[in-house]
């Protein structure tokens, strides 16, 4: 059930990704605002993936700017906030598939976010 406009979840950014989201053109900036904004608010994105590989509930948002793809994984199944792990300029033109290395790198913040949570 999506929440009410006041009840935005927090979004916390998992290593770089903050910094590499920033660094995008502002009109994709723009557009990742609007996804994240419906995800906050309990919708799914525009045209997102799920990403089982990464994690349990981890989801790619897909968006393009100016003949330029652009992906952010983030996972939103966790109560206290919507947790952005990887944003990044997909630069390969073979296929829709999401880069090894991307995937890879996603997965570990996605385990450390899981240990962290994890009571002592």
């Amino acid at each position: 059930m999506p929440r009410r406009p006041h009840e935005l979840k927090e979004i916390r950014w998992r290593g770089d990704s903050r910094e590499v989201a920033h660094d995008f053109p502002k009109g994709a900036r723009l557009k990742l605002g609007k996804e994240l904004t419906r995800i906050q608010i309990g919708l799914q994105p525009r045209d997102g993936k799920w990403l089982a590989e990464v994690g349990q509930g981890a989801q790619e948002i897909r968006f393009a700017h100016s003949k330029a793809a652009y992906r952010v994984i983030y996972v939103a199944v966790f109560s206290e906030a919507v947790y952005v792990l990887h944003a990044f300029h997909k630069k390969s033109k073979a296929g829709k598939a999401t880069p090894r290395a991307e995937l890879d790198l996603a997965a570990r913040r996605y385990r450390e976010l899981v240990r962290e949570r994890m009571p002592s």
